[in-house]
């Protein structure tokens, strides 16, 4: 009978599975790759049995090891039955975990064992290695060592046994002599038990194959290293956010600052009144300079105290609460000076129906000062939980104070801070010498230049101003050393410097560093799609850049995947009785990252293909965290959906459990629609039959009536109103006589009126009148019985010659003005495309100055879909923007071309309007870039008019405190 990795038993011999029945006179025979017994035939099975269900009682682990045929009593070993993935090495290391150093012997012979192991090179200074990595439970190291023998001499298979070892190899001095890679150093790497060592070989012999024995060792320690180094800032990562507290209270504390902020003010109106003001004294008071110079001061403190509670949390969780405290108590000293004992009074006391946290950070960051002596670690942690929630709060709070007081900040500005960087000083992470922004209000370079201009012997702290904002990206930068980051990634802006604390990871195609399966599984990925490795690399990073840079599949990367629709209808659900969601891959760079930590192949060419022709769905299945437990392969046959492939991680064996439940819920699914037949030839003109007489009034009858009255409804909304009067800037007259007259107009006619228009109304107020459409509102609003029977309505809005039975019906009193104004809109984005089409400087103008997200996307998204042109009169001078073929435009706040909540993809339609080759778009971005003309951009490039954009679109707090207290 045929077992699992080839091994077939002897006449003599019988087998039995788990319930003690033969195999294969079971007729209930057991699923490929079942744990079973062998023995002589005819003897007693009980005893091997129990031991068998003490073995695979360990889980996936104990199954594994059953396949490397485990002494279960004398006479008897484990197997498993055929068809199972990987070979016997996988089943040896498995055993090795489940039983120990000292149970080596129930594997049979010593020498067999390493053969299994190593194949050729299991020498015996190879075996004293493997020895010693098993006692210390050294697994990565044993696993990698296996791996990797068939592309290894026996000395180097032996260093990599010696990773992670507490004194360095023993034969490192001889290999270093000989020009072998200097010895590693003894990080410490998490092993990854549900990786199979036989995979890693295969990935081994894609990415390393071409290079020399010599270079392979030292790329394999350096990707040693370099995951080493990973996991350990994963670990501390976790120790710094375990300082927070875990339930999020973001919102009440932002309540609560709000509020006694509000107060702080009111209490400014009181002391200049005099009185308890009334709603028009409140209406008619005005902050002045040196209230705005009072409020920045507040808010400037309150962003230096969350700093020092920041720093605080990262040195408690890095060196213990008391070490951590002493290493900040100067600054936690200098920190508590900023507030008033009264100030501190007032930000604690409770306000009923509000949260009972402190309203400003000050007060904790006191009560640290206080206790530094003689810390103890349940208070020292209570006040440090909400580190990271002040400072986002404060930044906010800043933020909204700076773009609200404008020019009434340049007295503040002016201001220094020498007792303050006298105490604290400045951090290696955010040098003065090397910041740029440029100051609040002010007229002056930045920093950076006036440092560069001052004599040597001028320290830094007598040139900084409180205008620099230098100490907001302190604070920045503190929140992101929380988060595991070295620093925040800061862009400067106009007003004041975006900034990033928790940047999200690089999305490109270079292999993730998890884990060392991870890694291999990642850059053979890459290897397997053309792309080969730079034959001059000397460390991984070398080579993992070189593969993913080095990867020739632009078109594959770009085309879109035809997703089945019942596969589209269920993307993002999730599958019933599970927390599992399932998520469809449209595109084949999805395919590549979810490849790149499956470690599969699901990105090979043999799947992106089927799927871009429809022939299949590939999906993956997610926990509620994010993280993919399985792949799918998704077909329909005539049973119905079927299940082709179903993986998990390195294509080992899913949950029973979920995998059942998913079997069944696809099977439940409905089937693709029947392909469109091809259209029959046209009958010639003596063939053809007379057509029946149309009931053209039918439509107008049953329609007209509800549909009026939606189209009136429509007219009549505010939105519309205003709508109307922006169109009316752009030709004199009022309401429909406005929309008759620009319908008429031709398209040249139509670009002036809105070039003329442009100073008056700005772009993004045009574009917002232009995404008025009553018609569209009206025929949403039809009952779905009657829009099902005239199905033929959704032509009203068309620009295009109506056929005769709606004729009658967009020429009634009450739905003319509602197609007219629909077409003028249309009208307009298209002229506006042009205008963008031919350098227009009046819209690059009111580009340039006041963008508006939306419009600016979408503006972008035209312009880059267009075949590049000729600057000046026939085409604008573009510049890119991203590099070609990546979808994280840069710039804050962060934005994905592929995200679909994001700004980009929401834009896809008005761009289509503007005249977007909407289909051309990816492969311009795949090629090109995402590309804006250079006539859009000012002094601050893409950054600034992206900060712009957002800002316009950001409704501010602030700005409604003031107007309310006004």
């Amino acid at each position: 009978m045929r077992l699992a990795y080839g091994v077939v038993t002897g006449r003599d011999q019988q087998v039995w599975d788990a319930r003690g029945q033969l195999v294969p006179g079971n007729r209930r025979r057991p699923a490929p790759g079942a744990p079973v017994v062998v023995g002589p035939a005819g003897a007693d099975p009980r005893p091997a049995m129990a031991a068998l269900a003490k073995l695979i009682a360990g889980g996936s682990a104990g199954v594994a090891a059953a396949g490397a045929g485990v002494e279960l009593c004398p006479g008897f070993v484990s197997a498993r039955l055929d068809g199972v993935r990987g070979d016997r090495r996988d089943a040896v290391l498995a055993a090795i975990q489940v039983l120990g150093l000292d149970g080596l012997h129930r594997l049979g012979d010593r020498a067999g064992v390493l053969v299994a192991l190593f194949g050729t090179q299991a020498t015996k200074p190879v075996a004293a290695a493997a020895s010693r990595a098993i006692g210390d439970g050294r697994w990565a190291a044993l696993q990698l060592a296996s791996a990797a023998s068939g592309l290894l001499g026996s000395e180097q298979v032996e260093r990599l046994l010696h990773l992670g070892t507490p004194d360095p190899a023993p034969q490192a001095a001889d290999a270093t002599s000989s020009g072998d890679p200097a010895p590693p150093s003894l990080s410490q790497v998490d092993p990854a038990p549900w990786a199979l060592a036989s995979v890693m070989a295969d990935h081994l012999a894609q990415v390393l194959g071409p290079f020399p024995q010599r270079r392979r060792l030292g790329l394999l320690l350096d990707l040693w290293e370099r995951v080493a180094g990973r996991q350990e800032a994963v670990r501390r990562r976790q120790r710094l956010l375990a300082t927070q507290g875990r339930q999020s209270r973001l919102e009440e504390l932002t309540k609560r600052y709000a509020h006694h902020e509000d107060e702080f003010l009111l209490q400014r109106v009181r002391s200049d009144v005099g009185h308890e003001p009334s709603v028009a004294e409140a209406a008619r008071w005005f902050p002045k300079p040196w209230h705005w110079t009072l409020l920045m001061n507040r808010a400037m403190r309150n962003a230096m105290a969350a700093t020092v509670l920041l720093r605080t949390a990262v040195a408690v969780a890095d060196h213990g609460v008391r070490g951590g405290i002493e290493r900040c108590a100067d600054q936690l000293v200098a920190a508590a000076a900023l507030m008033e004992p009264h100030e501190a009074g007032s930000a604690a006391r409770r306000v009923p129906g509000l949260a009972g946290l402190p309203a400003r950070p000050g007060c904790y960051v006191r009560d640290l000062a206080a206790r530094r002596a003689a810390p103890s670690e349940p208070y020292v942690r209570q006040r440090l939980a909400r580190a990271a929630e002040y400072a986002q709060v404060v930044m906010d709070a800043v933020t909204d104070l700076i773009l609200e007081g404008d020019e009434q900040l340049s007295g503040w500005s002016e201001g220094g801070l020498p007792e303050w960087r006298a105490a604290v000083g400045y951090t290696s992470q955010r040098a003065p010498a090397d910041w740029s922004q440029q100051p609040v209000a002010a007229q002056e370079p930045p920093l950076a230049d006036r440092l560069g201009a001052a004599p040597e012997e001028v320290e830094p702290e007598e040139v900084e101003t409180v205008g620099d904002l230098l100490w907001y990206a302190e604070l920045a930068d503190a929140l992101a050393q929380l988060h595991g980051h070295e620093s925040a990634t800061v862009e400067y802006g106009p007003a004041f410097p975006a900034a990033d604390w928790d940047p999200q990871e690089d999305e490109s195609l270079v292999p993730r560093l998890d884990s060392i399966p991870s890694a291999l599984a990642g850059a053979a990925q890459l290897v397997s799609l053309g792309s080969r490795a730079p034959r001059q690399c000397r460390t991984w990073q070398e080579l993992a850049t070189g593969l993913a840079e080095g990867l020739e599949i632009t078109q594959a990367l770009t085309s879109a995947f035809r997703l089945p629709e019942p596969l589209a209808a269920v993307d993002g659900t999730l599958v019933p009785g599970t927390e599992a969601r399932l998520e469809c891959a449209r595109h084949p760079r999805t395919l590549a990252q979810w490849s790149a930590y499956m470690g599969n192949c699901i990105a090979g060419p043999y799947y992106v293909e089927q799927a871009a022709k429809g022939t299949c769905g590939l999906a993956a299945l997610r926990d509620p965290n994010g993280r993919i437990l399985a792949n799918v392969e998704l077909r329909h046959r005539r049973q119905g959906w079927q299940i082709v492939e179903f993986r998990a991680r390195f294509n080992a064996d899913p949950d029973p459990g979920l995998r059942d439940r998913v079997v069944r819920w696809v099977a439940t699914l409905p089937p693709p629609p029947p392909a469109e037949p091809p259209p029959s030839p046209e009958p010639s003109v003596r063939e053809r039959l007379p057509a029946p007489r149309r009931h053209t009034d039918r439509t107008f009858r049953e329609v007209s009536g509800p549909l009026a009255e939606l189209a009136e409804r429509a007219l009549a909304h505010p939105s519309t109103v205003n709508a109307l009067r922006t169109l009316e800037s752009m030709y004199h007259g009022s309401g429909a006589e406005v929309l008759t007259a620009l319908r008429r107009l031709s398209a040249d006619r139509i670009e002036r009126a809105c070039r003329d228009a442009l100073p008056v109304t700005g772009l993004a107020g045009l574009w917002q009148a232009t995404q008025v459409r009553p018609l569209d509102h009206a025929l949403a609003g039809l009952e779905p019985e009657l829009a099902a029977r005239f199905d033929h309505l959704g032509l009203l809005p068309a620009d295009a010659p109506l056929p005769g039975s709606l004729r009658k019906l967009a020429r009634h009193a009450s739905i003319a003005p509602a197609r007219s104004m629909e077409l003028v809109a249309r009208r307009i984005r298209a002229a506006l495309g042009r205008l963008a089409r031919t350098a227009d400087p009046v819209l690059a103008q009111q580009v340039a100055r006041h963008p508006d997200t939306e419009v600016l996307c979408s503006l972008v998204i035209a312009v880059t879909s267009w075949p590049a042109e000729s600057p000046g009169p026939s085409g604008p001078l573009t510049v890119p923007v991203t590099e070609p073929g990546k979808v994280v435009v840069p710039g804050f706040p962060r934005s994905d071309l592929e995200d679909p909540d994001g700004p980009w993809q929401r834009a896809m339609p008005g761009a289509g309007e503007l005249g977007a080759d909407l289909d051309a778009f990816w492969e311009r971005v795949a090629t090109d870039g995402l590309r804006v003309p250079g006539a859009w951009l000012g002094n601050g490039g893409w950054s600034a008019l992206w900060q712009r954009a957002a800002r316009h679109a950001r409704p501010s707090r602030q700005r409604a405190r003031a107007g309310a207290t006004r």
